[in-house]
């Protein structure tokens, strides 16, 4: 093997822990429930999700052909050909951290294909974007954006922004976490909170909307802490304490980067990047500027208006996130720890969860209110 492509592949793809391999082996299989899941031959336009090292996306007589990636050893080979105009043509391909190749070509044929293509990071973060997504903004719209902004409108539609993301939460706690006491009083305080925010005469700027927005984050994520993961396996190969259960939902540590430190806290971050990309995709596709704001700045921000969406969706994300997880038993190779603290999914799993996330119906009925 040369060089620079064995320095490409994982630590734990070249090490002897057949425990990587088995896992990874396992998610490969998954297969979510076939409960009120749609049935196959009604595929059409769902993403494509592709992972692990080795991925390759090249137009071969006038197909695209997509070779998915290696987590593992030994894996089967999996290619994909799409033909133009098909029916199951997928609607976004997904890459998951990993490497490989994409030629212009392909990205072209995508292009014409109505196929957007997005690359996460292993952190999450959305680091490429191909295909029809690019900045189109309508002048009329973009002039309604920037009028919002100096009105009273600012604030309505921001408030209702907030009462969403509340309401949402409570909904994930009802319907993930059993009933406690300490969930009680949470869904009651949220409550509380949700009906202080569509109060006008009790909210009158954004920064106040902003202090409950965190008040009420603070008491939704508090149900959290505590709550037990199941795992297995652990005797032979040790796992930190603190990952046998949902700990405190953060991001930024002492290493000044995004890496999570918690299996939970990884995965949402997965998750919180689909989010975006969808998101993002939905407010160019409909010609508003991404980067005129309602509630967030955009000083470190270049699209605040998607982070200002992503807000009543971001539980619905959690809701997923957190039924995936507490309804399987891990093992610590399901993930792995970097030199810098930080938590690393498993590909093979993350594609799982993903594959879950990125067919969920994203609510921007708030789109409307802008105009």
């Amino acid at each position: 093997m040369p060089l620079k492509a064995a320095r490409e592949i994982p630590e734990e793809m070249l090490s002897d822990d057949t425990e990587w391999g088995d896992r990874s082996e396992d998610w490969s299989n998954y297969r979510p429930s076939a409960e009120g899941a749609r049935p196959r031959k009604f595929r059409y336009r769902e993403p494509l999700i592709l992972c692990g090292h080795g991925v390759n996306i090249r137009v071969d007589h006038n197909t695209l052909l997509v070779r998915n990636g290696f987590t593992h050893y030994p894996q089967k080979l999996e290619e994909i050909r799409f033909f133009p105009g098909d029916a199951n043509l997928p609607d976004r391909i997904i890459m998951l951290d990993g490497s490989g190749g994409l030629t212009f070509d392909a990205l072209a044929w995508m292009s014409d294909q109505n196929i957007e293509f997005v690359r996460l990071d292993w952190q999450g973060e959305v680091s490429a974007i191909g295909g029809k997504s690019g900045y189109s903004a309508n002048p009329k719209l973009v002039e309604i954006q920037r009028n919002i902004l100096g009105s009273n409108k600012r604030l309505q539609i921001g408030r209702k922004l907030i009462a969403e993301k509340v309401l949402a939460s409570i909904s994930t706690l009802v319907n993930v976490f059993p009933k406690s006491e300490n969930q009680e009083k949470a869904i009651f305080r949220l409550k509380e909170l949700r009906s202080d925010i569509l109060l006008p005469q009790k909210i009158k700027s954004i920064p106040k909307l902003l202090g409950v927005e965190g008040s009420a984050a603070a008491t939704y994520f508090r149900v959290w802490q505590g709550i037990p993961l199941n795992w297995e396996g652990t005797g032979k190969k040790p796992i930190p304490s603190s990952w046998r259960e949902i700990g405190p939902r953060q991001m930024t540590w002492r290493d000044g980067t995004r890496n999570a430190r918690h299996p939970i806290n990884a995965m949402l971050n997965y998750g919180y990047g689909i989010l975006n990309h969808r998101i993002r995709k939905e407010i160019v596709a409909a010609g508003f500027d991404p980067s005129i704001g309602i509630l967030h700045g955009s000083a470190q921000n270049r699209i605040p208006l998607v982070y200002d969406l992503m807000e009543p969706q971001r539980p619905v994300i959690d809701r997923a996130i957190l039924e995936f997880a507490l309804a399987h038993t891990f093992r610590p190779s399901d993930f792995t720890i970097n030199n810098w603290g930080g938590c690393r999914v498993n590909p093979q799993m993350a594609k799982a969860f993903v594959q879950r996330i990125a067919t969920t119906n994203t609510c921007l009925t708030i789109l409307s209110q802008l105009t």
